[in-house]
């Protein structure tokens, strides 16, 4: 039912709902170019309640719970943890401190009445701010959360950066919303999978209920853009390399992050996607980027959709504009059913790759990130 009225209120009325220009311009992910820019002010911690200063416990923790709908788990944590679910957590916190600041910025914007960001009548725009208002409350526990997994095993806190956020109307930021939680989806899968072989199997479950959780915000977000709201049968794998990259590219402010160097993850180099609208059909996409001395005779294109192997594509028509590569090359949407979230990245090698985790490994350049319904 909300989910008719709010599709209603946002195709009969095509109201604009932009995020501040104080904190971004127009585009998403296909950028290769930094997000910030001198005319921007970056969105900046603490947050009024003090977040991520929060203790736990304390009255504001309770404060943020009840706003969530549900408390931190109470469960005993974890006094070691191997090294690389060390990154996995940091790079969880990273993200989560990431989305409570958008989701702060969108909340502002909506609340204070900002030129264009009406959304319907009250009625669907007090239905959009309580859902809004769980998610944001619901992220601070997750970020909370995952510092105090790493420092409960000795391990250094993730400190806030600064953002910007590009997103410049009502459809594109809930567009952004929908695809960093899908990659915030794949990324999970990833670190489940590490807290399993790495002997820390203890949060393989909550790392279960954070990925459910996601799941139905973003369901939330493609009833708002009239889509199916389950996107997909097995969600897109990711990896952390590229989520790290992602971030890092898209919405922080170079530079502003203290102690973002503690995670060791690479920062790999931009693709662009230079094609608008992929549609769902059989077609041929145009990237982009920025050389830094790779061969590019060898270079192959590679997508991850789903849980399937990874699909290896050879670049074609391959030109060259001072330090741009600009190439050609296939997507076989309707062999493989290309729907949701693809990740699209460079490497060396042709493979064949068994997993995303392999391509990861040898990845240049990317992800290019591509939604289809």
């Amino acid at each position: 039912m909300l989910s008719t009225i709010l599709s209603a209120a946002l195709l009969g009325s095509q109201l604009a709902l932009a995020l501040p220009a104080a904190h971004g311009g127009p585009g998403w992910y296909s950028t290769a170019t930094s997000p910030a820019s001198a005319s921007q002010t970056p969105f900046k911690f603490p947050l009024p309640n003090g977040f991520p200063n929060i203790q736990i416990p304390s009255t504001k923790l309770t404060t943020i719970e009840k706003a969530a709908h549900g408390t931190l788990p109470n469960t005993p944590l974890a006094s070691k943890l191997a090294p690389a679910d060390v990154t996995s957590f940091q790079l969880i916190a990273f993200n989560e401190i990431f989305e409570v600041a958008f989701f702060s910025s969108l909340l502002r914007n909506i609340t204070s009445n900002v030129a264009g960001f009406g959304v319907g009548s009250p009625e669907v725009q007090k239905s959009v701010v309580k859902a809004l208002r769980a998610v944001h409350a619901q992220e601070q526990l997750h970020a909370l959360g995952a510092n105090a997994i790493l420092t409960a095993a000795g391990a250094e806190a993730i400190q806030p950066c600064e953002y910007i956020f590009p997103s410049d109307n009502f459809d594109s930021a809930i567009s952004l919303a929908r695809t960093f939680t899908d990659v915030v989806m794949g990324t999970l899968q990833d670190a489940q999978n590490g807290l399993a072989v790495n002997g820390d199997d203890e949060y393989v479950g909550l790392i279960g209920a954070i990925i459910g959780q996601e799941g139905e915000q973003t369901g939330y977000y493609r009833s708002l853009l009239d889509l199916v709201p389950s996107e997909l049968p097995f969600l897109t794998r990711s990896t952390g390399p590229w989520a790290y990259f992602a971030l890092n590219q898209n919405f922080i402010v170079p530079g502003s992050c203290p102690n973002a160097h503690i995670i060791d993850l690479p920062i790999l180099g931009p693709l662009k996607l230079e094609t608008p609208n992929v549609e769902a059909k059989d077609q041929t996409l145009t990237f982009s980027f920025t050389n830094n001395g790779t061969d590019t005779s060898s270079m192959s294109l590679v997508y991850q959709n789903q849980q399937n192997l990874p699909i290896v594509e050879k670049p074609r028509n391959i030109r060259t504009s001072g330090n741009t590569v600009t190439f050609d090359v296939s997507l076989p949407y309707e062999e493989n059913i290309m729907n949701g979230l693809t990740l699209a990245v460079i490497t060396d090698i042709a493979g064949p790759f068994s997993s995303a985790d392999d391509v990861a490994a040898v990845t240049l350049f990317g992800p290019a990130l591509i939604e289809i319904d």
